[in-house]
C-alpha cells in the first residue's frame, strides 16, 4: 500500500457559514478520498482557522517542514486547492517545488487533476489562481463596505481606548460611551493640550491613576 500524507488543511478563510464545509467534513471526505485509492493515512496536520491568503502560516509551514525531511511521503490531500493556498503563483510554486524536488504530489478531493502532466499542472496553477482572484474579490467587497459605513459616520473597528460599546452588533448600531479609563486618558489629553506636559511625565501620572501606557503609545495617541 503506498503511504500518503494526509492533511486536514484546515488553513480555511472562508468562514464555515459561507461554504457549510466544517473542518470535521473537511477530514472526512479527505480521508474517503484516501481511502478508495488504497492510500494509507499516515499524519494530520491543521485544525485551524488559519487564513489561506498568504503562505505565512504556522500550520502550513509546519506541515511543509515536516514534508521536506519526510522520505517516505507520496502525497498530500486537501479538500480544495483554496485550502491550500489562496496566494496564486506562489501557492502553484509551492506544490510545483513538494513535487519536482520531494516527489510529493497535491492532490484535493473536489478538484480531481493530475499535476504529474503539463495539463494537470496548468489546471491547477489556474485553480490556484481562482483562489487569488476569490480572494481578493472577496477583500475588495470588504473594503467598499467598510468605506461606505465610514462615509455614514459608523465606527467598524473595535472600539478606542477609553470607550466601551454597550451594543456590539453590526457597526450601525454601535454605542460606544467613554468608560472609566477614558476619563482619566482625558486628563492626559488635558494636560498636554493646556500645560503641554511632556509625554514621559504624563505615562508616570496616568500610572499613578492606574492606567498603564507607555510613552510611544502617548505620542501616537497624541499625534
Amino acid at each position: 500500500m503506498q503511504s500518503a500524507f494526509f492533511t486536514k488543511v484546515l488553513f480555511v478563510f472562508i468562514p464555515i457559514q459561507e461554504d457549510n464545509t466544517s473542518l470535521s467534513s473537511q477530514k472526512k471526505y479527505c480521508e474517503n478520498f484516501a481511502g478508495k485509492r488504497g492510500l494509507n493515512i499516515v499524519g494530520y496536520f491543521g485544525g485551524t482557522y488559519e487564513s489561506a491568503k498568504t503562505d505565512d502560516r504556522k500550520e502550513f509551514n509546519r506541515m511543509l517542514t515536516f514534508l521536506k525531511r519526510s522520505k517516505s511521503i507520496n502525497y498530500v490531500i486537501v479538500y480544495s486547492y483554496e485550502r491550500f493556498s489562496r496566494s496564486g503563483i506562489n501557492g502553484a510554486s509551492i506544490a510545483n517545488d513538494l513535487l519536482k524536488k520531494h516527489g510529493i504530489i497535491t492532490l484535493t478531493v473536489t478538484q480531481e487533476l493530475d499535476p504529474t502532466t503539463p495539463l494537470g499542472v496548468f489546471q491547477q496553477n489556474i485553480m490556484f489562481l481562482f483562489g487569488q482572484m476569490d480572494n481578493e474579490l472577496r477583500r475588495d467587497k470588504v473594503v467598499t463596505g467598510m468605506k461606505e459605513l465610514l462615509m455614514k459616520g459608523h465606527w467598524v473597528w473595535a472600539a478606542p481606548r477609553g470607550y466601551t460599546d454597550l451594543n456590539k452588533g453590526k457597526a450601525t448600531e454601535r454605542n460606544l460611551v467613554g468608560n472609566d479609563e477614558g476619563k482619566i486618558l482625558k486628563k492626559a489629553f488635558e494636560w498636554k493640550a493646556y500645560k503641554q506636559t511632556p509625554n514621559a511625565e504624563i505615562s508616570r501620572k496616568l500610572k499613578t491613576l492606574g492606567v498603564d501606557i507607555s510613552e510611544k503609545r502617548l505620542h501616537n495617541l497624541f499625534a
